[in-house]
C-alpha cells in the first residue's frame, strides 16, 4: 500500500471517528477546535498530550482534541512561519539590518535581537491561536450540527479511496452541492 493511500484511509477513519462522537455539536467543536490549535504552538513532541488535556480542561471532547491535534500536524512548520510573518506585522524588525549590526556587537544587543524576535512570534502565536481556534470552530460546529449525518452516510457508503484524488474532489464537491440545491 503506498504511502498516500495509507494517508487517505487515515484521513477517512479519523473523520469518521470525529463524526460518530455522540457528544454534544458544542463539546465536540470545541474539542476539536482546542486539539487543533495546539498545532500553533511549539510543543516539542507533546501535542497529542496538550491536546487531550486542553479540550478535557475546557469541557470539550477529548476525542475531538485528539483527532484535531492529529489532523493539522503536519502543517505545524506553516503555522510556526505563520505565528512569525504576523508578529512581524505588529511589531516590525528589520532581520537584515538588525542581524549585520549584531555580528559585531556584543552578547546584549544579541540577547536583545532574540528577545525582540520571541515577543514577534508569541504575538504571532496568540493572535493566529485565537484567530483559528474561533474560526476552526465556528466551521466544525457548524458542519457537525446540520451535515453529520449525511457526511456520515456518504463517508461510509460511497467513499471509496481511490488512486485518484480529483474524481473524490469532483464527486464530493457534486454531492455537496445538489444536497445544498435540495434543501
Amino acid at each position: 500500500m503506498s504511502k498516500l493511500m495509507f494517508l487517505k484511509r487515515r484521513f477517512k477513519y479519523l473523520l469518521i471517528k470525529l463524526l460518530r462522537l455522540k457528544d454534544h455539536s458544542h463539546k465536540v467543536a470545541l474539542g476539536f477546535s482546542l486539539g487543533s490549535v495546539v498545532n500553533f504552538v511549539p510543543t516539542f513532541g507533546f501535542g497529542l498530550i496538550l491536546s487531550v488535556g486542553l479540550a478535557k480542561l475546557c469541557k470539550g471532547n477529548s476525542i475531538a482534541g485528539l483527532i484535531g491535534g492529529m489532523f493539522f500536524m503536519w502543517a505545524f512548520p506553516l503555522m510556526f512561519y505563520l505565528n512569525t510573518v504576523v508578529g512581524g506585522y505588529i511589531f516590525p524588525i528589520d532581520l537584515d539590518q538588525t542581524l549585520l549590526q549584531n555580528t559585531d556587537e556584543d552578547l546584549d544587543n544579541s540577547l536583545e535581537l532574540g528577545a525582540k524576535i520571541g515577543k514577534n512570534f508569541l504575538t504571532g502565536m496568540i493572535l493566529n491561536s485565537f484567530l483559528f481556534g474561533s474560526i476552526f470552530y465556528i466551521v466544525s460546529y457548524y458542519i457537525i450540527n446540520q451535515y453529520r449525518d449525511f457526511l456520515l452516510h456518504y463517508i461510509y457508503k460511497k467513499w471509496i479511496v481511490k488512486n485518484v484524488l480529483n474524481k473524490w474532489i469532483i464527486s464530493l464537491i457534486s454531492t455537496f452541492i445538489s444536497n445544498c440545491k435540495s434543501i
